[in-house]
C-alpha cells in the first residue's frame, strides 16, 4: 500500500512538472521578448530595438538566418561584404570558430560577445578579443567604431558612404550609457553626422555602423514565434549579404 502510494506521488510530481515546462514554453511565446520603440532625438526618428530577459545576442556568417526560426528575434546585416560578394570584412569568429576575412582600414573597431555579455571595443585590442571569443565558444565581427565613450566620431563612416549624400537611412549596434544593448535604426533619411549625433543623444556609450546601402535588408518579431517586421526594403544586393547580427531567445 505503502509502494503504491509513492508510486502515486511520483506520478503526481511528474505531471506537475511536465505541465509547468509545458506553461513555461507557452509563456516564452506569448512574452515580448524585443521591446521596440520609435524616439526623437535632433528633429529626427530612431527606431530602437532592445532584447530583454530570455534573449541572447549573436553574430552569424555564410548562411543567412531562417526567418521561419521562431526563435529568432531580429537579424541585420553586421559586417561589410567584400567586392567578391562573397568574403566579410575582417576576420570573425561564430560560436568560438575563427573564420578568416579580408583586411579594410574603415574596421576601427569590433563586436565581442562572451559569455553572453556584449562589447564594443577598439581595433588595436582585436587579437586580445579573437583570442578571447575562440577559448570561450564567443562571437566577434568588426565594424566602424562610430561613438566612442560617448563621443562621436562620423568621420570613422567611410567616404564612399558619406559620398552618398545628402540623406540615407542608418542603423547601428549601440551600448548605451546604462548598459544596455541596442539596434537602432533612423526612421528616416539623414547625414551621416545627424544620426550619431543624435545616438549619442538618445544615450549611445558606443556604437558600430552596420551594413546598409543595398545591403539594408533586416527583419524583428517582438516575441518568440510571432510575425515579421521588416526594417529596409529587399534589394538585389540582399542576396550577397555575408555576416549577421542576430537576436534570438534563448533555447
Amino acid at each position: 500500500m505503502r509502494i503504491n502510494f509513492l508510486i502515486m506521488l511520483l506520478a503526481a510530481m511528474c505531471t506537475t512538472a511536465c505541465n509547468t515546462l509545458k506553461n513555461m514554453d507557452s509563456t516564452l511565446n506569448n512574452q515580448q521578448l524585443l521591446a521596440v520603440d520609435t524616439v526623437s532625438a535632433l528633429g529626427h526618428r530612431y527606431i530602437v530595438m532592445k532584447p530583454k530577459a530570455g534573449t541572447e545576442v549573436l553574430s552569424q556568417s555564410g548562411t543567412a538566418p531562417d526567418v521561419n526560426d521562431g526563435s529568432l528575434l531580429l537579424s541585420v546585416a553586421a559586417a561589410f561584404t567584400g567586392d567578391d560578394l562573397t568574403t566579410v570584412c575582417g576576420d570573425h569568429v561564430v560560436a568560438g570558430t575563427l573564420h578568416k576575412g579580408y583586411a579594410d582600414v574603415t574596421t576601427t573597431g569590433h563586436m565581442l560577445i562572451v559569455d553572453g555579455k556584449v562589447k564594443i571595443l577598439p581595433s588595436d585590442i582585436i587579437r586580445q578579443s579573437i583570442k578571447s571569443a575562440t577559448a570561450h565558444r564567443g562571437y566577434l565581427f568588426q565594424q566602424c567604431y562610430i561613438v566612442e565613450n560617448g563621443v562621436a566620431h562620423v568621420d570613422r563612416i567611410p567616404q564612399a558612404i558619406i559620398d552618398r549624400r545628402p540623406h540615407i537611412i542608418f542603423r547601428a549596434a549601440v551600448l548605451m550609457a546604462d548598459g544596455s544593448f541596442a539596434v537602432v535604426q533612423g526612421a528616416d533619411e539623414q547625414y551621416p553626422e545627424e544620426f550619431v549625433a543624435g545616438i549619442v543623444q538618445l544615450g549611445a556609450r558606443d556604437a558600430l555602423y552596420l551594413d546598409m546601402g543595398t545591403w539594408a535588408y533586416g527583419w524583428y518579431r517582438t516575441m518568440a514565434g510571432g510575425t515579421t517586421t521588416e526594417l529596409a526594403k529587399r534589394y538585389d544586393n540582399t542576396r550577397f549579404q555575408s555576416n549577421w547580427l542576430i537576436i534570438r531567445a534563448k533555447k
